[in-house]
This record gives C-alpha cells, sequence and structure tokens, in this order.
C-alpha cells in the first residue's frame, strides 16, 4: 500500500489526502492561544502583555509533553512495525506514569521560579502579577496536557486519529465558552480576569485528556521493564524536545530585547505570535505531510520523486504565505485591533508587521529544508538549520538590530529567513552530491537468488556479533558450512529490501551513514526506522524458517524469545584486528584504526538503540570467543557449543 501511495500517486493528490486532518488538528490548537489573548485583551492590557511572557514557557512546556509523547510513538510503532506487541503495550503502559513525572519536574520548577521570571521579563508590577497568576495555573495545573499528549501519542501509534481528533475538537470548545464565562463573570460566575483564562485552558486540556483516557490509559507493565523503555522513550524523544524548546528560548530572548524597549514592544511581539499560528497552519500541516513522502521515497531511492516532492511543497507554500504577506503588510493595524486598544501597541505593531511580513516567503525554505532533512535522515543537518536560525541568528541579530532603534529590530525576521534559507539551499546542494543520491540505483543480478528464503530445517539458530576486523562473518559462513545450515548476511538485506520496497543500499549501510555527532537522532528518524523495521521481519522469518547462521544486525537481541537460539560474540586483540583489516581491506595503518574505531562505535550505538543493551557485554551471549586463535579453531568452537546446546534442548 505504502509503495502505490507515497511511490507512485501523484504528489498533489497525496498532500491534499493527508493535510486537512493534520490542518484541523493545527488550527485546533492555534485557537487555545488566540481564544485566550481575544478575551484577555479586551479585559486588560496587562493581561495580554502577560500571556506573551509566558508564551515561552507554554512552549517550553508543549516540547516537553509532546516530545514525550513522540518517544513513545516512535517505540511502539517500531514494535508494532516488527510485530512485538507485547513489548509495544509495555511502552504504551509507561506513557501514564512518564507523563506524570514530566508533568510534576516541570510544574513544580515553574511553580518556584514564576517570579523571578515574570521579574526577569518586565518591570510593571501590574503585569508582572498577571505573570505569575496565569504562568502557575496554566503550567502548575498543566497535568490533562502531560497526560493527553502521551494517550494521544498510544493512539496514534496503533493509528487510532479519530479519537485525538475528537479530543482536541472538545477540548478547544470547553475552553472557548469558558473564557468569556470566566473572564468577565458572565451568568452570575464571579470575573476572574486572566485568571479565568487560565482556568479554561486547564480545563480544556483536561477534558481532551479525558476523551483520550478510554482508549489510550494502558496498564502499567512490570517495574523492570522501566529501564529500558524510558531510556528507548528518551533516546527517541529528546530530539524532538531539544528542538522544539529551541524555540522557546529565542522567543524569550527576543522579548528581553524588546522588553528594554517597553511593555507594548512585548505585547505587539506576542500578538503576532497569535496571528503567526493562525497563518502558518497550511505550511505546518505540509511540514508534516512531506515526511512520510519523503522519507519512504529516500528510502526506496527514488530520488527525483524527493526533489519533485520538495519542488511542490516549497511552490505550494510560497502561493500560501504571498497572501500572508499580502495581508501583513496591507491590514497590520486591523490585525492588531483585534487583540487590542491600546494606541501605542497598535503603532508599534503596525511597523513590525509590515517588515515581518516581508520574510514569509524566505521563511517557506528556512522551515521546509529542516523538515527535509528529517525525512532523508540527515539529522545533523536538520537540527543545525534549526540552531542557526533560532540560536545563531534570531536573537543575536535582534540585539544588534535594535541597537539601532525598535523600528529596526523588526528586521531580523526577514534577514534570518533570508540567511538560514541560502545555508539550506548550500546543504541541499551538499546532499545532491551525495553518492547515494547522485548515482542510479544499482541494478543487482543476485537479487533472484538472494530474496528466497534458503531451505533448512529445524534446529539451533546461531547469531553472531562480532567487534571489526575480528572476522566474524567468515568464521560464520564457517559455521554455517560444518552445520550444512544455511548463511545469511547480504542475504538478511536483499529479502528485507525486497520485502519493504526499500533500497538494498540503504539498508546495509546504516550504520556507515549515521554520524559520529547525533547517531540516536538519526537513528531514530522515520526513514532509519522503516528500514530496520523491515529488517527486523526478515531476522524473525529467516529464525521460523529452520536452523541457520545469521551474522550482525543485532539478531541476538532481535530473537531474544525465540527458543534455539545460541547468541555469540567474536572479538579479538586491537593489534591482531588491525592486521587482519590492512590484510583483508588493503587499509593503511592509519585508515584501518579509523575504521575500527568507526565501525565499532557505530554498531555499538545501534545495538544500543535496539535493545537499550551495551554491546558486547558478556551477559548477552550465551559464548564470547577470542578469534585471534584462529578462523577455523574458532569455528569448531561455535560448532561444538551449538551442537551441545542443540543436544540439551
Amino acid at each position: 500500500m505504502e509503495s502505490e501511495f507515497f511511490g507512485t500517486e501523484r504528489i498533489s493528490r497525496i498532500l491534499m489526502r493527508l493535510a486537512p486532518p493534520v490542518m484541523l488538528a493545527q488550527l485546533i490548537q492555534a485557537l487555545y492561544n488566540i481564544v485566550d489573548s481575544f478575551f484577555v485583551g479586551r479585559f486588560s492590557d496587562t493581561g495580554l502583555t502577560a500571556l506573551s511572557i509566558v508564551y515561552p514557557l507554554q512552549l517550553l512546556m508543549i516540547a516537553l509533553a509532546v516530545g514525550t509523547g513522540v518517544g513513545i510513538n516512535t517505540a511502539m510503532a517500531y514494535f508494532l512495525g516488527t510485530r512485538d506487541r507485547k513489548r509495544s503495550d509495555e511502552a504504551a503502559g509507561i506513557s501514564t506514569a512518564l507523563s506524570l513525572v514530566m508533568w510534576a519536574v516541570f510544574a513544580l520548577l515553574v511553580a518556584v521560579l514564576m517570579p523571578a521570571y515574570a521579574r526577569m521579563s518586565t518591570e510593571s508590577e501590574a503585569v508582572i502579577a498577571d505573570v505569575i497568576v496565569y504562568g502557575r495555573i496554566v503550567c502548575v495545573c498543566s497535568i490533562g496536557l502531560f497526560l493527553e499528549s502521551g494517550w494521544t501519542k498510544v493512539l496514534q501509534a496503533e493509528g487510532n486519529m479519530n479519537r485525538p481528533m475528537a479530543a482536541q475538537i472538545l477540548g478547544a470548545v470547553t475552553n472557548i465558552v469558558l473564557d468569556p464565562l470566566l473572564i468577565f463573570g458572565l451568568f452570575g460566575l464571579p470575573a476572574l480576569g486572566i485568571a479565568g483564562a487560565a482556568i479554561a485552558t486547564v480545563a480544556g486540556q483536561i477534558v481532551a485528556a479525558l476523551v483520550v483516557m478510554r482508549k489510550g490509559f494502558r496498564r502499567s507493565p512490570a517495574a523492570k521493564a522501566y529501564p529500558h523503555h524510558v531510556a528507548k522513550i528518551f533516546r527517541l524523544g529528546i530530539p524532538n524536545i531539544l528542538m522544539q524548546s529551541a524555540y522557546t528560548f529565542y522567543i524569550f530572548g527576543l522579548n528581553l530585547i524588546l522588553a528594554s524597549f517597553c511593555d507594548e514592544a512585548v505585547t505587539a511581539l506576542g500578538i503576532y505570535y497569535k496571528w503567526q499560528t493562525f497563518f502558518f497552519i497550511p505550511l505546518g500541516a505540509m511540514q508534516t505531510c512531506i515526511v512520510p513522502v519523503i522519507s519512504y521515497n529516500y528510502a526506496a531511492r527514488n530520488i527525483d520523486r524527493c526533489k519533485k516532492t520538495l519542488s511542490a511543497s516549497v511552490l505550494f507554500g510560497a502561493a500560501l504565505m504571498a497572501v500572508g504577506t499580502l495581508i501583513f503588510v496591507s491590514l497590520p493595524s486591523q490585525l492588531l485591533r483585534t487583540f487590542t486598544s491600546d494606541a501605542l501597541v497598535i503603532e508599534i505593531g503596525t511597523v513590525g508587521f509590515r517588515i515581518i511580513g516581508l520574510g514569509f516567503i524566505p521563511m517557506v525554505t528556512s522551515l521546509i529544508f529542516p523538515v527535509f532533512f528529517q525525512a532523508v535522515g540527515s539529522s545533523l543537518k536538520s537540527s543545525a538549520l534549526t540552531v542557526i536560525r533560532t540560536v545563531v541568528l534570531f536573537v543575536p541579530l535582534g540585539y544588534l538590530f535594535s541597537r539601532f532603534g525598535l523600528s529596526r529590530f523588526w528586521l531580523t525576521y526577514p534577514v534570518t529567513e533570508i540567511l538560514t534559507s541560502i545555508v539550506g539551499f548550500e546543504f541541499y546542494r551538499q546532499f545532491l552530491k551525495r553518492d547515494y543520491v547522485s548515482e542510479p540505483k544499482p541494478l543487482r543480478a543476485d537479487d533472484g537468488d538472494a530474496v528466497a528464503l534458503k531451505p533448512s530445517k529445524p534446529g539451533v539458530i546461531i547469531t553472531i556479533a562480532r567487534e571489526h576486523g575480528s572476522s566474524g562473518k567468515q568464521i560464520g559462513k564457517l559455521v554455517a558450512q560444518k552445520l550444512g545450515i544455511p548463511f545469511y548476511y547480504k542475504e538478511m538485506v536483499a529479502l528485507a529490501a525486497h520485502e519493504s520496497g526499500l533500497d538494498r543500499e540503504f539498508i546495509s549501510d546504516i550504520h556507515k551513514n549515521a554520524p559520529d555527532a547525533m547517531r540516536d537522532l538519526y537513528l531514530s528518524s522515520q526513514v532509519v526506522q522503516r528500514a530496520i523495521a523491515a529488517q527486523d521481519r526478515i531476522i524473525r522469518r529467516i529464525a521460523d524458517n529452520g536452523s541457520c547462521v545469521i551474522v550482525g544486525r543485532a539478531a541476538d537481541y532481535v530473537l531474544r524469545e525465540h527458543k534455539n537460539v545460541v547468541r555469540v560474540f567474536v572479538h579479538a586483540p586491537l593489534d591482531y584486528r588491525i592486521r587482519r583489516v590492512m590484510e583483508v581491506y588493503g587499509d593503511t595503518l592509519r585508515e584501518a584504526k579509523r575504521n575500527i574505531r568507526h565501525s565499532d562505535k557505530a554498531r555499538a550505538s545501534y545495538y544500543r538503540h535496539i535493545s537499550g543493551r551495551r554491546w558486547g557485554d558478556a551477559e548477552n551471549y550465551e559464548l564470547t570467543v577470542d578469534s585471534s586463535a584462529g578462523l577455523e579453531e574458532t569455528a569448531a568452537i561455535i560448532v561444538a557449543y551449538a551442537r551441545a546446546a542443540a543436544g540439551e534442548k
């Protein structure tokens, strides 16, 4: 189905099919802040400033909640992809406890630090009071947001999109209805002002959480399951948390710069972000929708389709944002008056909106390029673009331009988007030069034989993990020959590629493609997770087929619950491995040392990512053997052990 939809369907049709539900979800999310600001702006000007100051903390809160949920979702998706329902349910069961812990830590810190944060952001005592009231209620009482995010991601991992959507809608409706009632004290209710807006927001989150709880809540697994799953969830979720948190810090930094002029400037910026969430919904939806399309086609080595998807999304985004530019340039005061009647806010914001609007079109590429690189597994480039935009450019440029006056400060936005886009285009140019991208997909004459399971018989399955240069692959072949059973190495990759529709070379080179920096981020990317899941399914099929030898790919862990498995780790002294690499591959001494170090690091990271265990630890294997004694001798040891184990069983 994926190959037919993502691989051959018209790109415009894919976007039209995937985008509407995503747009609706993002619209509902945007309503929380927009509605609060709309009613608070009619209650008091200080309240509107307070909302602008608290906004970065809300972004941080969402980053923690959603990022944790993303980790849960990705872990579940991996286990479901490998048909490991038990561990998927365990990961789902951990979501509630983990969400509660994340909420408790965040709430405690905010409760303690909110007064200091407020005084750091403004000198107005009235605004400080509003920040403390609104911020403490919204952040400390955010238990609904954290639980809803976790349970929603559990449901989405299982393909249930309707209930989370219903939860979002009911939560938003609750917020919208309660806002005027609690802020202004309608129908005999007390007028709570900004506190009422905060309570309405929290109530909406709790309603949404209750809706998804019925299907999303799962029983907690045994305590012993927590360490592995929590470690895996955070490895998958923390990159998302860190990237999303970058937006918190840059908006906080810009608020501090604007506060040096006046509170009204902070308010104007806050109003901009309310409108931004609304105008950017189509662009945000497109960012979400192109990821699976590009991810699938890149892994299938359909590079032309990746390029077309990127081009279509940029053109579509530019057309949409051109409308946004027109509105912001021509109607800035009308946009501002929707939320405030303060003359100074409108005066400052009118100048700001017109200048910011000029950056909307270059913003398309500055936001889509990171998503593109995320989709193709280039995590370092994706993260670098996000950091360049939010940390390297926004705040320093904001400070620089502010030295020339408030009106010049707003140049920060178009200049940042233009510079980020230039860097993104350069990264894309480098990407197109990569061998995997620039060279045509190879035709393999041996695929016909490789995509069929080899005849076998019931009996022992031997998995071999090995240090680079220990000759584990050659030893595995000898063991298979001595026992008269099939041997799987490259054949395993070919089978996975054939079944999944992905490129054989891509699956084979997962270790090589992983950068030394941010390796876990690469391994958690959608495109790599897809390949890993396909590979793990094949390993299980091979094992179900009968006795065999499987080399590499964390097969010992994948088959951890399979019967009749002998797990072997082949190692050797470093000097021996260096000599072997130099003999077999023709490496120089320096190259051999570097390649051994890189390969072993990659294998260890992959194994830890898959299993949560340390690669090479003796407790993970039934047999560890030093191959420096000789290939034949090592193979004989493994054969003897395997025969003894089979006899016992």
